[in-house]
């Protein structure tokens, strides 16, 4: 206080200039932007801006939305085939309102499945209630941790004797089969532990690329693997393949690596899959052949031994529902069954990967 009473006292006109060019703390405008800190924040947590300004001198709060997720446009409610809507803010949950039925988010995957839905009888727990459905060997085995922990660690490789080629020449092999097909939306039905799944995310030509699976250890399994190889552009949903939580017509192709054999009524499941193709898209599976498709081959002539296999097949391999081997023969009834034309195939052994076109009503 001293030295301000001597300077105005010995500069008096100096110290007026200087009071009248600096403004007052009180007076001094709030000059803070935060929009840059804000808008990194908000990308990071999944939002996008909705205003530009982002000032402390604007009293209006910046509004945020959900950033885009591809499932908007894709996901159905497995009752009634109509789409469902996400929730915001702490409600992940996928909603039917025409249903009144929600499908919980959890956080790695969407649980789309009917045993997921809504509290039965107004209880805590969700969706399981009393009643169970029976479960093939075919799909329980693939629900523990220990087989999808063990999947890509031997397992799949184990196919070999039945003559799978391995995962990149079966990849190579299904790429052959779509590579006239349009780009789009693309599924890979019961996709194990990601498999296949990460190389076509990583192909650059599909988007967004949907991983599907009864198995929530399996889908844990892929969410870990896309984790460590850095895979993007992929969305995983829990689903049964009898009653796809998915609208019609929304996927340009599907994939279903070494599934059928274990579908469970793998004829509705394969009208699931025609379902859910756009026209013209094209399902592209592969599974394991009867062992007497071995002797079919060899003679060229799969007739030569069909009646043996009408005898013998449903005892032997596939009549009691736990895993099926098939017949080239039955593939293609059940994909025209479902509408699914143009079959074509390629065979080794007890290996087969096929291929079947949704028809276009406007070609």
């Amino acid at each position: 206080t001293i030295v301000k009473l001597l300077l105005q006292l010995l500069f008096p006109m100096s110290c007026a200039m200087l009071q009248a060019s600096t403004p007052s703390r009180q007076a001094r405008p709030a000059t803070h932007n935060y929009a840059r800190f804000i808008s990194t924040r908000a990308r990071a947590r999944g939002f996008v801006r909705t205003s530009a300004t982002a000032s402390v001198g604007n009293s209006t709060p910046q509004q945020q939305v959900p950033a885009s997720d591809p499932l908007n446009d894709l996901l159905a409610c497995p009752v009634c085939f109509q789409p469902v809507q996400r929730g915001v803010g702490k409600n992940k949950a996928w909603t039917c309102t025409p249903c009144a039925l929600s499908y919980p988010d959890k956080g790695t995957f969407a649980e789309m499945v009917l045993e997921s839905n809504a509290s039965v009888d107004g209880g805590a727990e969700q969706g399981r209630g009393t009643y169970a459905e029976q479960r093939i060997l075919g799909t329980t085995t693939f629900e523990r941790p220990q087989v999808s922990f063990a999947y890509e660690r031997g397992w799949r490789q184990s196919f070999s004797w039945a003559g799978f080629p391995g995962a990149d020449r079966e990849y190579a092999m299904a790429s052959e089969f779509l590579e006239t097909t349009p780009s789009g939306p693309f599924l890979d039905l019961s996709c194990g532990s990601g498999l296949f799944t990460r190389r076509f995310a990583s192909s650059g030509k599909w988007s967004p690329v949907v991983a599907a699976d009864f198995s929530e250890a399996m889908l844990s399994e892929t969410a870990e693997r896309m984790r460590a190889e850095s895979t993007s552009g992929v969305k995983l949903v829990r689903a049964d393949a009898r009653r796809l939580p998915f609208r019609s017509a929304c996927f340009a192709a599907i994939h279903a690596g070494a599934a059928i054999h274990c579908w469970p009524q793998p004829e509705l499941c394969v009208a699931e899959v025609a379902r859910t193709l756009k026209p013209g898209g094209m399902f592209v599976g592969s599974t394991f052949l009867t062992p007497l498709s071995r002797l079919g081959q060899f003679l060229g002539d799969d007739s030569a031994v069909a009646p043996i296999e009408q005898l013998a097949g449903d005892q032997l391999w596939g009549g009691r529902g736990e895993y099926k081997f098939w017949t080239e023969r039955e593939l293609r009834d059940v994909c025209a069954r479902a509408g699914l034309k143009d079959f074509r195939c390629t065979r080794d052994q007890q290996y087969i990967m096929f291929c079947a076109v949704k028809g276009d009503p406007t070609v």
